[in-house]
């Protein structure tokens, strides 16, 4: 697989789970959470509305986030989404799985590393 083809599969395993972390702090509207995804992460990890907007939809029609209009000018409808209770659990939730698969993955590289260096 290429490093550009892995690192898109990674993003799309993570995007749940950082667009509920963000969410958690405060509602935010769809391109504050582009923006904010890449301030954060230093540029290291970046969403496409491609990416972005079926993950909203998705974690809307579950009821883990809900959103708002609010109207900005004259003729803009801004769309704010915002973590729900449930959305907070299934954030704890996928949070503690994700730290158990980094961690396994971390330990399993470190072990990789160890052994090449004694070989």
């Amino acid at each position: 697989m290429k490093q550009e083809g892995m690192q898109t599969h990674f993003k799309k395993g993570v995007t749940t789970l950082c667009i509920l972390s963000l969410l958690q702090r405060r509602e935010m509207y769809g391109y504050e959470l582009v923006q904010e995804t890449e301030r954060i992460s230093g540029g290291l990890l970046t969403f496409q509305d491609g990416t972005l907007y079926p993950v909203l939809y998705r974690l809307l029609e579950q009821g883990y986030i809900a959103d708002r209009k609010e109207l900005v000018g004259k003729r803009m409808t801004r769309v704010y989404y915002r973590l729900t209770d449930e959305g907070a659990d299934y954030l704890a939730l996928i949070r503690r799985e994700y730290e158990q698969v980094s961690e396994g993955a971390r330990r399993i590289l470190q072990f990789g590393e160890v052994h090449h260096e004694t070989a």
